[in-house]
């Protein structure tokens, strides 16, 4: 554990930060396991069913439907606490130091927000959907409660990419994400170092070429 996430956890309001990075992290990994293993279940037996039996499951396809929504929406937020979003960071690559920091600091402010006003008319569907009443033509399941968990998918985005804002805030080093340093500044740190181009892991430069 670097030295300063042993500070941050040694006080009281980063207990609680580290609880709550924890909690989203076992909810994203129960939903995500569960909607995968699910799925994986009902294609089985709808390929079972068609071949042997001559009849598939009718509302496989729905299912399958709503997990998909599902997985999209919760994934969005596991990849937000692990730093796997997509970055377009042609400009962000050139900073250096509290700079570059600035500006994650900057984009993860930003992207809780959208998370967050995402979320809420994410909510407004959902009220929507239960005022309409409805439902799938198979099962008879009311949509609202299929696309529960998008709502709450995009407010856990919101709280990782806050959670990384405030990380930034009170470290010395730079966060992609709550528990993950940025790979970035220390391959540029060790790069300005060896007097040589920073390499990734597949032995290519930041250019693109191929180390020796």
């Amino acid at each position: 554990m670097p030295q300063a996430q042993g500070r941050l956890s040694r006080s009281w309001p980063g207990r609680v930060l580290f609880r709550l990075d924890w909690l989203i992290g076992w909810f994203e990994n129960i939903i995500l396991s569960g909607a995968i293993l699910l799925m994986a279940v009902l294609n089985i037996a709808n390929v079972l069913g068609d071949n042997l039996l001559g009849q598939g499951l009718a509302f496989a396809g729905e299912i399958n439907q709503a997990l998909l929504v599902i997985i999209t929406f919760v994934g969005v937020a596991k990849a937000a606490r692990h730093g796997r979003n997509i970055r377009m960071s042609a400009i962000y690559d050139q900073l250096r130091g509290r700079w570059r920091k600035a500006a994650n600091m900057l984009i993860t402010t930003g992207s809780a927000a959208v998370m967050f006003y995402l979320a809420y008319y994410a909510v407004v569907y959902e009220a929507q959907l239960r005022a309409i009443g409805q439902a799938t033509p198979s099962l008879g399941i009311p949509l609202w409660i299929l696309y529960l968990l998008v709502p709450v998918g995009l407010f856990m985005a919101g709280l990782q990419y806050a959670l990384t804002t405030l990380r930034n805030l009170v470290s010395r080093d730079l966060y992609r994400s709550f528990l993950e340093r940025e790979a970035y500044e220390d391959a540029d740190l060790h790069a300005e170092g060896e007097g040589e181009p920073a390499t990734d892991s597949g032995g290519r430069d930041q250019s693109g070429r191929e180390g020796r």
